[in-house]
């Protein structure tokens, strides 16, 4: 509509065309056009008198009905003749305008509450319109009383060439909404969390790009499948009680739990699930958030385990302080025991003796803090050390039928620290030890290597192979953890996360691999040493060492 042009739609009676005002009368409301002997049939003639009544009170019902509808449906309408210049505009699209529909001035003050930014576009539109005969658009309008609101118009030429009608709709509600629409799929698409619908049946109904990266799914792999696909096969009945939950209305916050990825690998998430409803209320589905906790629950583990450790050094500190006085007096004791013993194979005896309360003594001042053996490097034959060891456990391995076979196949020099050494060996020799329940066999092997990582520098290789039941590839993945263990009833869970601390201070690796299967289980762990310690720290410098495990 134009600066000069608002209209209305009269009521369309028949094929008459009326634009009433109050004092209209209807001369041609009942002729021979409207009602003919085929519409009436056989019926007597009425009186012209009647008809025309008949007909008024038709018209006025007709007349409500359309005002009723146009309430109900915030629907205004126009009548408009460019040519004469001329409009009328329904009591309801006066009140969508804010204006008086026999208000002279109409027109004028339609146009200036047009809002500035769409009134060329208007304009242009409605002069197109009045050429073709057709007109339809959207354009904001500045109300006297509700605000800048947004309107739909549309019309056409109706029967008389020179007159349009048509009618006006408030979007403003459908705009808003449309407009949170665009909002909410924009935020949807742009956020680092996954969002995902899914209907009460657990079948997935939107899945957005944050969604495909986090799980490895794209939307098209996903939309129409079962929101189990990413959930764990344990934690399925999950699912049931979370789309119960949902259908009774209520809500879920934060439930932390596990997810997995397309490549099978499990992550952390912390999961919001809402209630979708439809515009009657019924609650046809759920939106999920999920968001990746995985760090964060990693560095909640890390945390708990330096307070685990921080106590654990105080105790162990408290101990090994009650502890190094007796260790004193019975060191003396032995040491007075050879000087006065004539016997070579007791002689041996107390050397070995002296020997591991050495290392035991060595132990408790790295406890204490008072001493830690960094500048005690030197040049060891790795073959030393494994017999040390091996004298250590051959009583215990005997009495439970274990063979213990030492392999020489190289004896290169290392820069080792040699109580640090053997601890780690200690701990590999007992740990298989424990591991056989009846007749078997431990094999440690000694040969020349080459770091597998950095400038391959050389070195030695030992390992140490048992013939046990193995260990479970879910629990061989966190073997080098401090505090776990698969020794139920005597395990610390802290002697091969001490192997690995010790190993890597050497600038060297540990590895493992093992296969559980019964009648064909074995575990074998792998230690490199490198041969120069100094060089090997001086090329490693700021490169992070690692160890490796492998399961059968």
């Amino acid at each position: 509509m134009g600066p000069a042009s608002v209209a209305a739609l009269p009521v369309k009676t028949g094929k008459v065309l009326v634009a009433r005002p109050e004092s209209t009368t209807f001369p041609n409301i009942a002729g021979p056009s409207a009602l003919s002997e085929a519409a009436v049939g056989a019926r007597p003639a009425m009186p012209a008198e009647t008809t025309l009544a008949t007909a008024e009170t038709s018209f006025f019902e007709n007349e409500e009905r359309l005002r009723l509808a146009e309430a109900g449906g915030h629907i205004g309408t126009w009548e408009w003749n460019p040519s004469q210049n001329r409009q009328v505009i329904s009591d309801e699209l006066g009140r969508i305008f804010g204006v008086e529909p026999s208000d002279p001035e109409l027109a004028p003050i339609w146009a200036a509450r047009v809002w500035p930014e769409d009134w060329t576009k208007v304009q242009s539109l409605m002069q197109q319109g009045s050429q073709s005969g057709q007109m339809e658009f959207e354009y904001r309008y500045l109300h006297p009383e509700f605000g800048l609101r947004w309107l739909y118009c549309k019309g056409c030429r109706f029967e008389n060439p020179r007159r349009m009608f048509g009618i006006v709709q408030d979007v403003t509600a459908r705009k808003a909404a449309e407009e949170a629409s665009q909002r909410l799929a924009a935020l949807v698409e742009s956020s680092d969390d996954a969002i995902v619908s899914k209907d009460l049946n657990g079948i997935v109904t939107s899945w957005n790009p944050a969604a495909e990266r986090m799980f490895g799914f794209t939307a098209r792999e996903m939309i129409g499948r079962s929101i189990t696909t990413i959930i764990p096969p344990e934690l399925r009945d999950d699912e049931t009680r979370i789309l119960s939950t949902i259908a009774r209305g209520e809500r879920i916050e934060h439930f932390d739990t596990v997810r997995m990825k397309k490549s099978g690998e499990t992550i952390d998430v912390s999961l919001t699930v809402s209630p979708l409803k439809d515009e009657t209320g019924r609650i046809v589905g759920a939106a999920k958030i999920a968001r990746d906790i995985t760090q964060r629950k990693k560095e909640e583990r890390s945390l708990r385990m330096a307070e685990r450790l921080a106590a654990v050094g105080r105790l162990a500190a408290t101990v090994a302080h009650e502890i190094n006085n007796p260790l004193e007096a019975v060191t003396n004791l032995v040491y007075l025991a050879r000087t006065r013993s004539t016997s070579q194979e007791v002689l041996d005896f107390l050397g070995t003796a002296e020997d591991e309360l050495a290392r035991v003594g060595h132990l408790i001042r790295q406890t204490l803090g008072f001493y830690r053996e960094t500048n005690g490097a030197r040049r060891v034959r790795p073959s030393d050390l494994v017999n040390s060891v091996v004298a250590i456990f051959a009583n215990r391995a005997r009495n439970r039928r274990i063979d213990i076979v030492s392999e020489f196949h190289d004896d290169p020099w290392v820069n080792a620290i040699p109580g640090e050494i053997r601890q780690v060996l200690a701990n590999l020799v007992s740990n298989s030890i424990d591991a056989i329940s009846g007749p078997g066999r431990i094999t440690i092997r000694v040969s020349s290597s080459r770091h597998w990582k950095g400038n391959c520098e050389p070195g030695a290789r030992i390992t140490v192979a048992d013939s046990g039941s193995g260990i479970p590839p879910e629990a061989f993945r966190n073997i080098f953890e401090p505090f776990f263990t698969t020794k139920r009833d005597v395990g610390t869970g802290l002697g091969l996360w001490v192997c690995r601390s010790i190993v890597e201070t050497h600038k060297g690796t540990i590895r493992g691999r093992t296969r559980s299967k019964p009648g064909q289980s074995w575990t074998v762990f792998s230690l490199f040493l490198p041969e120069n310690l100094e060089e090997v720290a001086e090329n490693e410098a700021g490169r992070p060492n690692g160890w490796l495990l492998k399961t059968a």
